[in-house]
């Protein structure tokens, strides 16, 4: 029998950055975190916590972001 693993969140947002070929535009956070909420329904993370992890995977990747979720903010989508 095999069994297939879900995808972590990391992979997911990984997924999600490399998925964004135009290097030359910004990642948005707020598309991001609607994309990721999106994939992942039940997720445990928070949404600054979520917000992190794409900024954190998009400057190790070299892409610039487009930070347009006020941190107070990212539940509120």
């Amino acid at each position: 029998m095999t069994t297939i693993q879900k995808p972590t969140f990391r992979q997911v947002a990984e997924q999600y950055i490399d998925s964004r070929k135009t290097v030359a535009t910004p990642i948005s956070t707020a598309h991001a975190l609607l994309a990721l909420k999106s994939a992942m329904p039940n997720c445990a993370l928070s949404d600054p916590e979520l917000v992190n992890l794409v900024v954190e995977l998009a400057v190790q990747r070299g892409r610039s972001v487009h930070f347009d979720v006020l941190a107070g903010r990212a539940s509120d989508i």
